[in-house]
């Protein structure tokens, strides 16, 4: 009975941590940390040491793929190094206001536009020419979109990975 209520209990932290991944929140940081504890909890019978370490390699790819695809993903283009932190700057503030205004999937819209609306603020500042700038904010918004879509893929397989292995 008490193995069944840590079962249900671990399949209700990975669904809020999938949703805290959506949200932007360190989702899947919770869902490794949880992984951690419940290995623990069960004596690493289940989660065993080579399952934490392939899980971690999961979290790990999802991380740096977010990282690469958001802050160079937009460098390809030739642009400075002033205008990635700007967009970068621009998604993180996408991501707070979105959050604020789509509790749900608007860290997600909200990161995307924020990158692509500072990418064509940057852009036209710059050489005052509209086509250039909607290029650049069309990347920004792609690859900012594309960036949090290998981090949410990291955070799903993550859970799948547990809630397989739990079951064993």
């Amino acid at each position: 009975m008490e193995n069944i209520l840590a079962n249900i209990l671990l399949y209700m932290v990975i669904l809020i941590c999938l949703l805290l991944t959506f949200l932007g929140m360190m989702g899947n940081v919770w869902l490794l940390l949880s992984a951690g504890f419940y290995a623990v909890q069960e004596d690493f019978v289940k989660f065993n040491e080579e399952f934490l370490l392939f899980l971690f390699l999961v979290f790990a790819a999802g991380e740096i793929w977010e990282f690469f695809v958001s802050f160079f993903g937009i460098k390809r283009k030739d642009v400075s190094w002033f205008t990635v932190f700007i967009v970068g700057v621009g998604a993180l503030f996408g991501v707070i206001v979105g959050t604020a205004v789509l509790p749900l999937f608007g860290s997600v819209v909200g990161g995307a536009l924020g990158a692509g609306i500072a990418a064509f603020a940057i852009e036209y500042a710059r050489n005052r020419n509209r086509k250039d700038a909607w290029r650049l904010a069309l990347l920004a918004l792609k690859t900012q979109l594309l960036a949090v879509l290998g981090k949410i893929t990291a955070g799903v397989i993550m859970a799948c990975m547990m809630v397989l292995q739990s079951l064993k």
